[in-house]
């Protein structure tokens, strides 16, 4: 019920509205219809559930009877017109939402009832529920003064300007701060509560620690306690002093890491500085400014120069450092003041007479510039010369004479001889088997025998002799299709298989149906047959079987439906004839020319491209239908006489809209806009075009447009902009921020709101002070960020000043402006210059630090105050004497500026000298004398010597072939043999020799065809390839298909075949081979989707089959005449005229389709079969209305009065008829009938009146209504009478003395509707314009509008109506209830066909008004529906 309220409320409200406010459309009959519906029938049930009955008595004709009353259920009131109507009723006023039902407002999208009660009235809805504000409209929440809206909770939040730091805003200005924080009063900022030993900083509002002797260099970390920064240390008074990492030796630390020399210094380092001595001090140091002193051993020849001495001299070499000798190029020490020539790489067999310079020995002769080697003077063959004219064989080899040596083979050379150490080579015809041993060669091999001499073979058992170097198997009983493959066994060709011992037969695999196998895999036919497949043979019909098969030899069956014509034909049977056509198939009936199949034996005319709305009346020949007119051959259009505008003649005489238009006229459509067009019109099917100055939001609504926009406004009407609540116009189409006092050092971001520019922190409402973040110490904060230094004070950091000593202060700090103090361990000399303190002595360094020593460069600590010489690189076999100068031991002589190497005087040839006087071998050598060493070759050096280690040279007339072997060299070569010695040949086995440096194969039998390439191996000559070991056959590049080869690249076909190319031979079908091919001779084989159908024929095949046609190639159907392909494989059959609500089921035959039945030869009608009353049947079961008639059951159509027919039915299309009790007055209005008349009322229903103000109704007679003083003093009721009508009911009044008495503001009122009830009605001060006084004071509109200034509502048609009938009485309005008692059972049918009908059709009004909007039409209330 609560769904259904809002939609009779709406209904109630067209109703009442007067005729102006609606358009009018008569045309629109079924839209009449469901008006007439939805208020007369469908209203009352919904308004039944709000109507409360009960029984009074009533005086009729002296008699008092019962009456069943019907009046308004508590909580709903009864609104003013003909029909009883009851609509909810809310003790207040709804807002912006509706009466849904007694005491509960719904409210309208946006909206919610106040405190969420459901009988409080509908208020704005905001995010957050807009606290600390006022809610205007829905979503738009405005803050109080002094708050501002917090975007994302919704709520109004209280402003501090402060910003409220450290602390909470409870209200406006209102700062409460958090603990251990005071509120300044003065700021309106929370400030720390700060501890003993620290301060305030107002600028940053910290506790910043105190030091109250100030900490430069540092920062004040806690009270008293100064931490110095980076690169500082602890001075004294707390004080922070620069640190140099490695001190500042010979000079003062001014800075972090800047070490600043003393005078007559200079910096060899950041952390360093020694004397300078201007002229330099070689050989000695710089023991004070410009002040030399030599090292040890030296002499000081010049200011700054100090040269070493040698006591003892230094013969070939120089004195390089003290008592120290250094040899000139090319000499070495021998003692420690004498040199020797030098021979790097030694001297063998002689001695270095002089650098680099070697004089061999006697006997020797020099082979390199530092080798002598011994001299044979006869040579040393296969041996080496060991010492002068003396020879020794090499390994494997023993002296024959004093300058000779031959090879030994230890284990002999059986039928060979020994060419080299244990190397045998065989003797001519005979090869080695071993490494001593040879076996006779037979050259051209030995098949199934063995070699018994050179070129001698001997066969094995079983075996005879074919050739020289052949023997075969013996298989005494033959071998019939196969070849003797051992002795006695046979192995049959392939293709054949064993049928004896002795015997192979060729094999068919598949079988031969019908023939024999003749070959291996080919059968051949037995007489009468021929092939149809490798393996099978079918009969023949020499003359052919047409329609039939081959059943035997010359034999023909016919196919069934068929009947023989001839021996060798047969001819298709229709039994039932062929009318208009032949028989082209059993039973099946092929139509001539220009017709198609009806049915299975006749043929009728066709219209090859159809007949649409007409029929084929002769071959290719079309006549319309009636109502229709031609416009192709095949095609027939309705005709629609006077046009149709945005549509198309869908029916002779009928228009059909095009989507998105709407019918307006017979012949004329209009755009729809389904949604509406706010602020504009529907220029096309749902498409809005806005008026001027307007622009689209939405597909169906236009807002007004500000070109240039409307910054902190709104566009309130076509390029009007206004501003928002505390914005200002600065331009026409820009709203600003208005501050009203003004916002020093920041800009105004919202109404009356400041915001400080950047680095600026808010000091007032109004005002901004800048901010340093880190404090500004010894300074104050000038701009936001930069600091501003006190007097005598340098900024050192963004935020902090130090003091300033404008003359330095080294080796202490500045501890205020102008003064100086020396760091720990230092001594002032000067106002601003200290100097560090050493105690001891500092021995080779200074004092650089307080007790700290440096020692000078080139020493390094030994001790707290003693230095030593530093020799970086070392010094090798020697000591550190002077920074980097080495002093080497005895026995050792210098090599480099830091190393010493022992000394062996008569040198170390191949070696070098480890100690002095001791030699140690290189590697790859051995010692053969004190000063001494050769090579050594661990494998030997066959034909060779050793030269160095590992590395063999060959003896003359020898060349290497390994690392450690050299072999005889035959300087034209040795083809098919090997050099046995230098310049000598042996050849090869199977070889023999043509001349000094070259063999040639040798092949005992002839080469057919061919060449000897190699011992028993023929090469064929070009075109010809190798069958046999001695024999080769010509080759055909390309094959020789079909056919063998005859010469090199020349091909001979085989019989039955024929030459179709160089290489390639075909078989011959001499009878041809229909859509086939010849795969043998004789024989053919059928294309790719063909099948065999005779010996020369093949068919097409169409696998899936060919539904009605016939396969005409492969994998093709043609369609059988009257069909037409609709698939690949399946035909349809055509009919040449349409078939009206039906399909083609055969040529020329149509069948209806389901719910449709047979009118005419190609036309189906639908059928409705329960009839179609006032209508005709349109589709199967659905039926459509005769004009003038709508719709009330499936069946059924009922007649139409398009302007309603008040208190009457429609009896037939425009003709009203009235009901019961009632008079026509109008053509469609009908009005109720009062026999006795009603003097001062008038006639509500039939025998029932309605009296007007001021009257009351008593026995259906109006009489003067009267308050209490006129009632006692006119002859009105007595007050016996009155008694008794308080004893029955006083409504909403109080029984006292008999009379009914009403509470204040409340008015006593006789029921018009029964006599004997007394109604208390409430009094409002000023009239209700178009409406009631629901409660004293409180006016409610007949709508459930809200009432302007509390009493005016909009005009309605229920007040006009009031006031044409005097002002009747809104509770003296009465329905005809017993006259929908009378049709109740009617209601109920008509209601559920109505639903039935409308059930895709959606009536929820007040969604639909909220959404879309609404148009009228005249005196309906009807929704165009979206």
């Amino acid at each position: 019920m609560q769904n259904i309220l809002p939609t009779v409320r709406y209904l109630h409200a067209l109703e009442f509205l007067p005729q102006s406010h609606f358009l009018v459309d008569r045309s629109k009959c079924c839209t009449m219809l469901v008006r007439h519906i939805v208020i007369y029938i469908v209203l009352p049930s919904f308004v039944l559930a709000q109507v409360c009955f009960r029984t009074d008595l009533k005086k009729v004709k002296d008699k008092t009877i019962n009456v069943k009353v019907k009046y308004c259920c508590k909580g709903y009131k009864r609104l003013t017109g003909n029909i009883f109507r009851c609509v909810p009723q809310c003790r207040q006023n709804c807002g912006s939402g509706i009466c849904s039902k007694p005491n509960t407002c719904s409210c309208n999208r946006g909206y919610e009832n106040l405190n969420h009660l459901p009988f409080n009235r509908c208020v704005p809805q905001c995010k957050g529920g807009c606290t600390n504000g006022r809610c205007i409209s829905p979503g738009r929440c405005i803050c109080a003064n002094g708050y501002k809206i917090d975007a994302a909770t919704g709520h109004c939040l209280p402003i501090c300007s402060s910003g409220c730091a450290n602390g909470l805003c409870k209200s406006p200005e209102n700062c409460v701060c958090n603990k251990d924080y005071t509120l300044n009063v003065n700021t309106k900022i929370c400030q720390p509560d700060c501890k003993p030993g620290f301060q305030l900083n107002e600028t940053s509002n910290a506790c910043h620690p105190i030091c109250s002797k100030g900490c430069d260099n540092g920062i004040c970390r806690a009270p008293e306690t100064c931490e110095c920064k980076m690169d500082y240390q602890k001075g004294p008074d707390n004080s922070c002093l620069p640190i140099c990492k490695n001190d500042c030796l010979n000079g003062k630390c001014t800075a972090p890491g800047l070490c600043e020399c003393l005078a007559g210094h200079v910096k060899i380092s950041d952390s360093m500085c020694l004397p300078d001595c201007k002229n330099g001090c070689m050989n000695g140091f710089c023991s004070a400014p410009d002040v030399c002193t030599c090292n040890s051993g030296y002499t000081n020849e010049s200011g700054n120069k100090c040269q070493p001495v040698c006591e003892n001299g230094c013969a070939n070499g120089f004195c390089n450092a003290p008592g120290q000798c250094t040899c000139d190029k090319g000499y070495s020490k021998v003692t420690e003041n004498s040199c020797a020539p030098v021979c790097k790489d030694g001297c063998e067999n002689g001695l270095c007479s002089a650098p680099e310079e070697c004089t061999c020995h006697q006997g020797y002769s020099s082979v390199s510039a530092n080798s002598c080697a011994p001299v044979c003077n006869d040579g040393c063959e296969n041996g080496y010369c060991s010492a002068p004219g003396e020879c020794t064989c090499d390994e494997g080899y023993s002296k024959v004479s004093e300058n000779r040596c031959a090879p030994v083979c230890k284990n002999g050379c059986e039928n060979g001889f020994c060419s080299a150490p244990d190397e045998c080579v065989c003797y001519e015809g005979y090869n080695k088997v071993s490494e001593n041993s040879c076996a006779p060669v037979c050259k051209d091999g030995c098949e199934n025998g063995f070699c018994s001499a050179p070129g001698e073979c001997t066969c094995k058992e079983g075996y005879s002799t074919v050739s020289k170097n052949s023997c075969a198997p013996v298989c005494n009983d033959g071998c019939e299709n196969g070849f003797c493959s051992a002795p006695g066994e046979c192995t049959c060709h392939q293709g054949y298989s064993s049928v004896s011992a002795n015997s192979c037969a060729p094999v068919c695999n598949d079988g031969c149906e019908n023939g024999y196998c003749s070959a291996p895999g080919e059968c051949t036919c037995d007489e009468g047959y021929s092939k149809v497949s490798e393996n099978r043979c079918a009969p023949v019909c020499k003359n052919g079987c047409e329609n039939g098969f081959c059943s035997a030899p010359d034999e023909c069956v016919c196919y069934e439906g068929y009947n023989k014509v001839s021996e060798k034909s047969c001819a298709p049977v229709c039994n039932d004839g062929c009318e208009n056509g032949f028989c082209s198939a059993p039973g099946e009936c092929t139509c001539d020319e220009g017709y198609s199949k009806v049915s299975e034996n006749r043929c009728e005319p066709v219209c090859i491209e159809g007949c649409e709305n007409g029929y084929c009346s002769a071959p290719g020949e079309c006549t319309c239908d009636e109502g229709y007119s031609k416009i192709s051959e095949n095609r027939c259009e309705p005709v629609c006489n006077e046009g149709c505008k945005n549509g198309f003649c869908s029916a002779p005489g009928e228009c059909t809209c095009h989507q998105g238009y709407s019918s307006v006229s017979a012949n004329s459509c209009t755009p729809v806009c389904n949604d509406g067009c706010e602020n504009g019109f529907c220029s096309a099917p749902g498409e809005c075009t806005c008026h001027q100055g307007y622009s689209s939001v939405s597909a169906n609504s236009c807002t007004p447009v500000c070109n240039d926009g409307c910054e902190n406004g709104y566009c309130s009407a076509p390029g009007e902009c206004t501003c928002d609540e505390g914005y200002s116009k600065v331009s026409e189409n820009r709203c600003a921020p208005a501050c009203k006092n003004g916002c020093e050092n920041g800009f105004c971001s919202a109404p009356d709101e400041c915001v400080c520019y950047e680095g600026y922190n808010k000091v007032s409402e109004k005002s901004c002070a800048p901010v340093c973040n880190d404090g500004c110490e010894n300074g104050f904060c000038s701009a936001p960020g930069e600091c501003t230094c006190d007097e005598g004070y340098s900024k050192v950091s963004e935020n902090r000043c130090e003091p300033v000593c404008i003359e330095g202060c080294e080796n202490g700090y500045c501890s205020a402006p102008g003064e100086c103090t020396c760091d720990e361990g230092y001594n002032k000399v000067s106002e601003n210059r200290c100097e560090p303190v050493c105690n001891e002595v500092c021995e080779n360094g200074l004092c650089s630090a307080p007790g700290e020593c440096t020692c000078k460069e080139g020493y390094s600590t030994v001790s707290k105050n003693s230095c030593a010489p530093v020799c970086n690189d070392g010094c090798e076999n020697g000591l550190c004497s002077a920074p980097g100068e080495c002093t080497c031991h005895q026995g050792y002589s210098s090599v480099s500026a830091n190393s010493c190497a022992p000394v062996c005087r008569d040198g170390c040839k191949n070696g070098y000298c480890s100690a002095p006087g001791e030699c140690t071998c290189d590697e790859g050598y051995r010692k053969v004398s004190e000063n001494r060493c050769a090579p050594v070759c661990k494998s030997g050096c066959e034909n060779g010597f050793c030269s160095a280690p590992g590395e063999c040279t060959c003896h003359q007339g020898y060349s290497s072939v390994s690392v450690n072997s050299c072999a005889p060299v035959c300087q034209d070569g040795c083809e098919h043999g090997y050099c046995s010695a230098p310049g000598e040949c042996t050849c090869d086995e199977g070889y023999n020799k043509v001349s000094e440096n070259r063999c040639e194969p040798v092949c005992n039998e002839v080469c057919e065809n061919g060449l000897c390439s190699a011992p028993g191996e023929c090469t064929c000559k070009e075109g010809y390839s190798t069958v046999s070991k001695n024999s080769c056959a010509p080759v055909c590049n390309d094959g020789c298909e079909n056919g063998f080869c005859s010469a090199p690249g020349e091909c001979t076909c085989q019989q039955g075949y024929s030459s179709v190319s160089v290489n390639s031979c075909a078989p011959v079908c001499q009878d041809g081979c229909e859509h086939g091919y010849c795969s043998a001779p004789g024989e053919c084989t059928c294309d790719e989707g063909y099948s065999t159908v005779s010996k020369n024929s093949c068919a097409p095949v169409c696998n899936d089959g060919c539904e009605n046609g016939y396969c005409s190639v492969p994998g093709e159907c043609t369609c059988d005449e009257g069909y037409s392909k609709v698939s690949e494989n399946r035909c349809e059959p055509v009919c040449n005229e349409v078939c009206e609500n039906g399909l083609c089921s055969a040529p020329g035959e149509c069948t209806c389709k389901e719910g449709y039945s047979t009118v005419s030869k190609n036309s189906c009608a639908p059928v409705c079969n329960d009839g179609c009353e006032n209508g005709f049947c349109s589709a199967p079961g659905e039926c459509t209305c005769h004009q003038g008639y709508s719709s009330v059951s499936v069946n059924s159509c009922a007649p139409v009065c398009q302007d309603g027919c008040e208190h009457g039915y429609c009896s037939a299309p425009g003709e009203c008829t009235c009901d019961e009790g009632y008079n026509k007055v109008s053509e469609n209005s009908c009005a109720p009938v009062c026999e006795d008349g009603c003097p001062n009322g008038f006639c509500e229903s039939p025998n029932c009146c309605s009296c007007n103000e001021g009257y009351i109704k008593f026995e259906n007679v109006c009489t003067r209504q009267w308050d209490d003083t006129e009632r006692s003093s006119t002859g009105g009721p007595t007050q016996t009478g009155i008694m008794d009508i308080c004893e029955q009911r006083c409504w909403n009044g109080t029984c006292v003395d008999g009379q009914c008495s009403c509470e204040e503001n409340y008015r006593l009122t006789e029921d018009p509707r029964n006599a004997t009830k007394f109604l208390c009605l409430p009094e409002c001060e000023e009239e209700c314009v178009h409406g009631y006084c629901a409660y004293p004071g409180v006016c409610v509109c007949y709508d459930g509008q809200t009432p302007q200034e509390g009493v005016e509502c909009p005009s309605f048609r229920g007040t006009e109506n009031a006031g044409r009938t005097a002002g009747m009485n809104i509770f003296i309005k009465n329905w005809l209830f017993l006259a929908l008692v009378a049709v109740a059972v009617l209601l109920v049918v008509i209601i559920y066909v109505i639903m039935y009908a409308l059930r895709q059709r959606d009536y929820r009004v007040d969604e639909k008004e909220q959404r879309y909007g609404v148009y009228f039409s005249a005196k309906q209330a009807d929704i165009i529906r979206a």
